[in-house]
C-alpha cells in the first residue's frame, strides 16, 4: 500500500461551525478530459498534471460537483454560502491556463465547451508572448485585471471561490490578495473545467500541475443537516482487514474506491455497532458513505489492510 493512502483526508466535517469540506482527490480518473494534441497525467503524488508542449496543442478537463467530490457521487449544485477552492502551480502559457465554473454545459467534448455556459472564468493569457496578468472573465465577458503575473518560476496560485448570492460570486486570488466581487455569467454552477494551450514559458516548455487543497465547503445551511448525524460518529477499526462498525444507526453504507465506482453496499436498518464485512474487497483506500433515516449522509476514507 501507497504510504500516501494515511495521508489522504477525502473529506472533513467541521461541528463547529456545522460546515462540511469535501476534498477533490487530484487524479486523471475523476476527470473528463478532451485531449487536442496534449493531454493530463498523474504525477505519483498528490498532483495531476497538464502538458502542451507546442503551437495547437491544448487539454481541458472537466469535472462535477458531488456530495463525495468523486465520479458517480451525488451531484451538486452550488448554494449561496458554499465556496471552491482550488490550487495551480505554474510558471505560464504561451497560450491560456484557466478554470471556469460551469452551469450544465451542454457538451464537454471540444476545447471551445471549456466555457461552455460558464459562470465565471479565471485565465493567466500568454496573448503570444506579452503575458499579461491573471484576469477574472464574468457576465458577459466582462473582465477584470489583476496585477498578478506568472513567470518563469514555478509559483503556487489559489483560487477560491465563494457563491455570494444567486447571481454573485466572490474571486480571491492567492489567499485573499486580491479579491473581487463579480456578476455571474449563468446560475446554478454544477462543475467545472480546467485547461492548458501551448505551454511555452518564454524560456522553455512547462507542465502545469493542479495541486492540493482543492475542495468544496458546503455552507451552514447544508452543515447543519449533516452535522446532527456526524457529531460523534465514527467506524472502528480504522484501518480494517475483514470488519467494521459504525457507533449510531444506519440505513444506507456505501464503499467508493477512488475513481468513484460503487464496490460494495448495505442497506437496511442497522443498529449501532453492526459489523460490516468487507473481507472480499480488494486492498487499498476507499471512501465510505453512511447514510441515516432522516437522509443525512457523512463520508470518510477507509483503508483496507
Amino acid at each position: 500500500m501507497k504510504k500516501n493512502y494515511f495521508l489522504l483526508l477525502i473529506v472533513c466535517a467541521f461541528g463547529l461551525n456545522a460546515q462540511t469540506t469535501v476534498n477533490y482527490l487530484q487524479k486523471k480518473a475523476n476527470y473528463t478530459i478532451v485531449s487536442d494534441g496534449a493531454d493530463m497525467f498523474d504525477d505519483g503524488t498528490e498532483n495531476i498534471g497538464m502538458w502542451a508542449n507546442n503551437n495547437n496543442k491544448q487539454v481541458v478537463a472537466f469535472r462535477n460537483f458531488t456530495e463525495t467530490g468523486l465520479p458517480g457521487g451525488i451531484p451538486s449544485t452550488m448554494a449561496i454560502g458554499d465556496s471552491f477552492t482550488i490550487k495551480l502551480n505554474a510558471t505560464r502559457a504561451y497560450g491560456q491556463i484557466g478554470i471556469a465554473l460551469l452551469s450544465s454545459p451542454t457538451s464537454t467534448a471540444t476545447w471551445a465547451d471549456r466555457h461552455n455556459n460558464y459562470a465565471v472564468q479565471v485565465n493567466m493569457n500568454g496573448n503570444g508572448g506579452t503575458y499579461p496578468p491573471i484576469e477574472v472573465v464574468s457576465n458577459g465577458g466582462a473582465i477584470d485585471a489583476t496585477s498578478i503575473n506568472g513567470s518563469t518560476t514555478y509559483t503556487d496560485f489559489n483560487f477560491k471561490f465563494t457563491l455570494l448570492s444567486s447571481t454573485t460570486m466572490q474571486v480571491s486570488l492567492n489567499d485573499g490578495v486580491e479579491t473581487y466581487s463579480i456578476q455571474l455569467n449563468n446560475q446554478n454552477i454544477t462543475g467545472y473545467s480546467i485547461y492548458l494551450a501551448d505551454d511555452w514559458n518564454g524560456t522553455t516548455n512547462s507542465n502545469i500541475y493542479w495541486k492540493p487543497t482543492t475542495a468544496y465547503v458546503y455552507s451552514q445551511t447544508l452543515g447543519i443537516k449533516t452535522n446532527d448525524l456526524i457529531k460523534g460518529l465514527e467506524i472502528s477499526p480504522n484501518p480494517v482487514q475483514t470488519t467494521f462498525s459504525v457507533n449510531k444507526d444506519v440505513s444506507k453504507l456505501s464503499i467508493y474506491d477512488v475513481s468513484g465506482k460503487l464496490i460494495k453496499s448495505f442497506i437496511g436498518d442497522y443498529n449501532k455497532g453492526k459489523a460490516f464485512n468487507i473481507d472480499n474487497i480488494s486492498k487499498g483506500l476507499y471512501l465510505v458513505q453512511i447514510e441515516n433515516k432522516l437522509g443525512a449522509t457523512w463520508t470518510t476514507k477507509l483503508i483496507k489492510l
